[in-house]
C-alpha cells in the first residue's frame, strides 16, 4: 500500500510537501485559493487559483498581480515531486477544486473546496478526477439536507416573483453578492424579467462578466428600483435605512439553509428559496462515489456525521477537525 499524500491540519489544512496551504484566512507565503469568498480568502504571498478567480480577486480585494499564480483549468502544473490540476468545482464561478498526484507513485490526492455536483448557469461543471485521498467540504453533510431539483427551485423563485409583480409589490430576492445573486441574475435573465442589483451585487456581476462568465450587464441600484424589475440584493442590507424605504417589497431569501421549516422566521422575509451553491447529502455522496478514493477526509459543516456515513458505507472516513466517535457493531 503506498503511503499517502500528507496533510496537516493543525494551522488549516496544509500539504507539507508542496508548503502550500488550502483556502486558509491566515496569510502566509504559498496558498491555494479555491474561490473568491471571503472565508476562503487570504493575502498569500504567491496565490495558486484558476484564471477566472484570479480577475475576481483583483476585483474584489484589490490582490496585486504580482501575488498571482493563476492557472487555467486541466492544465498540468509541474511543482517538484508532485503534478498540480486545477479542476472546476461548481461552486461560483471559477472555483476550483485541486488534484494533486506524487509522480514517484501515481498516489493522489483531491482537494474540492466548496463544490456543487447539480448544474449552474453561472458555474463552471464541476469535473471530479479519481484521487485516492478525497478532502471534501461538508456543509450539508446530513441526509435531511436534500434539496430539490433546480427546475423546481427555479419554479419556486419565478413564481414568487411573477405573483409579486402581478399584486404590484417589488419582489427582493436576498443573495450573497458573488454567487447566488449572479445565479439569480442569470435565472431572471432567462425567464424574460428585468433586474436591478445593488451596488455590490453588480460589481460583482461585472467581475464575473470580466473574468468571462456569460452574463447581461447589470442595471445598478440608485434610490428606485423601475417598474416591474426584480431587486438582487445582498442580505445584510435589509436593516438599513435605504432598503427600508423602499416601498411595496416582498422578500426571498435564497439559500441552501432555506429547507429549515423556520426559514423565513430566522431570516425575517416573507419566502425563502433553498437556491444553494453547495452539494447536498445526495450530491456529497455522488462525489465520493465518482472520485472512489481510499480515504476521505471531511471539512466544514457537518464533518463527523457524514465522516461517519461514510464509514458505515465501507469508506476509511474522519472529520479533520478529530473528534470522529467510533461506531460497533454489538451483538443482539
Amino acid at each position: 500500500m503506498r503511503e499517502p499524500i500528507q496533510l496537516e491540519t493543525d494551522n488549516g489544512l496544509y500539504l507539507p510537501g508542496l508548503e502550500l496551504f488550502l483556502d486558509v484566512r491566515t496569510p502566509w507565503e504559498n496558498g491555494f485559493i479555491s474561490h473568491a469568498h471571503a472565508d476562503h480568502f487570504a493575502r498569500h504571498e504567491n496565490i495558486l487559483c484558476s484564471e477566472p478567480t484570479a480577475r475576481i480577486l483583483k476585483a474584489r480585494y484589490n490582490v496585486a498581480d504580482e501575488r498571482l499564480n493563476p492557472r487555467p483549468f486541466h492544465e498540468p502544473l509541474d511543482v517538484g515531486p508532485y503534478r498540480l490540476q486545477l479542476l472546476p468545482a461548481g461552486h461560483i464561478y471559477g472555483s476550483s477544486m485541486l488534484h494533486v498526484t506524487r509522480k514517484s507513485d501515481g498516489e493522489s490526492l483531491l482537494y474540492t473546496g466548496d463544490f456543487k455536483v447539480q448544474p449552474s448557469l453561472t458555474a463552471e461543471e464541476p469535473v471530479f478526477r479519481q484521487a485516492d485521498t478525497l478532502v471534501m467540504e461538508t456543509t450539508f453533510g446530513a441526509p435531511q439536507w436534500t434539496f430539490p431539483g433546480r427546475n423546481e427551485i427555479t419554479g419556486m423563485i419565478l413564481n414568487f416573483v411573477n405573483e409579486c409583480l402581478e399584486e404590484e409589490f417589488t419582489p427582493a430576492l436576498l443573495a450573497y453578492s458573488l454567487g447566488k445573486a449572479q445565479e439569480a441574475h442569470a435565472i431572471l435573465t432567462s425567464a424574460g424579467i428585468p433586474t436591478v442589483s445593488h451596488p455590490s451585487v453588480a460589481k460583482m456581476t461585472t467581475a464575473c462578466r470580466h473574468a468571462g462568465c456569460p452574463l447581461s450587464a447589470p442595471l445598478i441600484f440608485e434610490d428606485t428600483i423601475p417598474p416591474n424589475h426584480v431587486f438582487i440584493c445582498p442580505p445584510n442590507i435589509v436593516r438599513s435605512e435605504q432598503f427600508r424605504s423602499i416601498p411595496n417589497l416582498r422578500t426571498a431569501m435564497l439559500s441552501g439553509w432555506a429547507l429549515n421549516k423556520n426559514a423565513t422566521y430566522r431570516f425575517g422575509v416573507d419566502a425563502a428559496f433553498p437556491l444553494s451553491d453547495h452539494a447536498d447529502f445526495p450530491g456529497l455522496l455522488e462525489a465520493v462515489r465518482r472520485v472512489n478514493p481510499r480515504r476521505v477526509i471531511t471539512v466544514h459543516g457537518y464533518t463527523r456525521e457524514f465522516a461517519a456515513e461514510l464509514r458505515r458505507r465501507n469508506y476509511e472516513a474522519w472529520s479533520a477537525a478529530g473528534g470522529d466517535q467510533m461506531e460497533f457493531d454489538l451483538p443482539r
